[in-house]
């Protein structure tokens, strides 16, 4: 039988096994074919090796932002069980409100609303609605007695064009203190998926504290209003400020996070002092997070604080639901290279889902400053050494099938010689979305008050 190499069909089969031998004896070699279809079959012709090399950098950066999302929908996740978690026990009891987007490491991080999927909610929105009404009945001094009657509401949306880049606004209505307007308007830019620069009117918060003053970006000489305690600050419009943020990371644990914040609401002539200047270092050590962090307040400060350096250590060392701190800060004078104002804190929060739903949390401060500093309305820096307390506890249970929360709230200034207790009672949905709370303030030392507040808060997320 005489072969004939010419055959067409010969030919071919020759090709497929050629290829076939190919892929037996180089099983993890990835090779990248193209076809083509002529009248005498199918032609298969290999890639260029520049075309190869695009065809496998598209495929890592397909592979690469797959695994970013699912990294992300997992942290989102997992941060929002958390929130529900931990909101129960003592956050809701206290009703206390957010400071703004709270920018820790090891603890909840910043607003999570952002972290939505670009392709199928381009743009969201949403809100948040609380209203209180009823009274302060004062047994001493009894002509304080008065009404109560607020209402807040805060809507926001989120546009997210990209997955990397989102703009976020909330406007703000509030009474009795008539303030309406944009509370927080900014963007937020993704570099290379890690690196985030952020610009816009911003409320940002970098507290450690549940209770007490560690939040350096809005640095106060006091931690508690010398009014009505019991009836919580509201957030106002002035809160936020125009913020340039950037946040870089360093490998894998470690980041830099820089900050620059126009500390007035209305364009001055000498902008530049009216500009203040922070920065932070933070690394990652297993359960800990170490972080270096210094500011330069404005020359238009009316607190007149000189620039301050310090350190913050964050473990999560007693599990779940779980946060120790301490912080150190120390206000270096420029002109005379000595120390100024010192101020340490630390505390410890611990949520207990069983047997029970309990919340505990306890903190200290201590603060030295060379001069005594107040504000209008409030406690102030007592001069020399001042020691803070506050502590928190809150247990929650259902009682004929409505959800009670009991708690109490305790805070002493040992240099102001002054202390609050708040007992707490809070029956949530009695009505839909409508919870009862009773109070009994009790103020002691050098501003003597107590009596009872009663009232209906309606909370709607919507």
């Amino acid at each position: 039988m005489c072969i004939n190499f010419n055959n067409l069909y010969f030919r071919r089969a020759l090709s497929l096994a050629f290829f076939f031998l190919l892929f037996l004896f180089f099983p993890n070699r990835e090779e990248y074919a193209q076809t083509f279809v002529t009248n005498n079959g199918i032609i298969m012709e290999k890639l260029p090796d520049e075309d190869v090399q695009e065809v496998e950098r598209l495929n890592e950066e397909a592979e690469l932002e797959d695994q970013l999302e699912r990294e992300r929908q997992d942290e989102l996740n997992a941060v929002n069980v958390e929130d529900v978690e931990e909101a129960d026990a003592i956050d809701e009891l206290f009703g206390d409100e957010s400071e703004g987007d709270v920018d820790a490491p090891v603890v909840t991080p910043t607003t999570e609303i952002v972290k939505v999927d670009a392709k199928n909610k381009p743009v969201e929105f949403s809100g948040d609605l609380n209203a209180e009404l009823g009274g302060y009945v004062w047994l001493y001094p009894w002509e304080s007695t008065k009404p109560l009657a607020t209402f807040s509401n805060v809507l926001k949306f989120i546009g997210r064009p990209r997955t990397d880049f989102y703009v976020y606004g909330s406007f703000l209505t509030q009474f009795p203190e008539m303030d309406f307007g944009v509370y927080e308007l900014y963007f937020d830019y993704t570099l290379f998926g890690t690196a985030d620069i952020s610009a816009g009117k911003r409320d940002i918060s970098w507290s450690l504290s549940r209770m007490l003053n560690t939040n350096l970006i809005e640095e106060k000489c006091s931690v508690i209003s010398s009014e009505d305690a019991a009836n919580k600050p509201k957030r106002k419009t002035s809160d936020s400020k125009f913020t340039l943020a950037a946040t870089i990371p360093i490998l894998s644990y470690a980041s830099v996070k820089g900050l620059a914040q126009y500390e007035s609401n209305a364009i001055e002539d000498e902008m530049p002092n009216y500009v203040s200047i922070l920065g932070k270092l933070e690394g990652y050590i297993g359960k800990f997070s170490v972080s270096v962090l210094g500011k330069r307040w404005a020359k238009s400060d009316a607190l007149g604080f000189d620039p301050c350096v310090g350190m913050e250590v964050i473990s999560t060392l007693l599990g779940k639901n779980s946060n120790m701190f301490v912080q150190g800060l120390m206000h270096i004078s420029t002109s005379s290279c000595r120390i100024s104002r010192t101020k340490w804190t630390a505390g410890v929060y611990k949520y207990f889902e069983n047997p029970v739903m309990l919340g505990l949390s306890f903190e200290y401060q201590g603060v030295w400053g060379s001069k005594e500093i107040s504000n209008s309305g409030s406690i102030g820096q007592f001069k020399g050494v001042q020691h803070l307390f506050a502590s928190e506890i809150g247990w929650s249970r259902f009682i004929w099938s409505k959800k009670w929360t009991f708690g109490c709230k305790w805070f002493h200034d040992t240099g102001n010689d002054y202390g609050t207790v708040f007992p707490v009672i809070v029956v949530e949905e009695v009505l839909p979305h409508l919870d009862f709370k009773t109070t009994a303030p009790i103020y002691y030392g050098s501003q003597k008050k107590y009596g009872f507040v009663f009232e209906l808060v309606l909370n709607l997320k919507y």
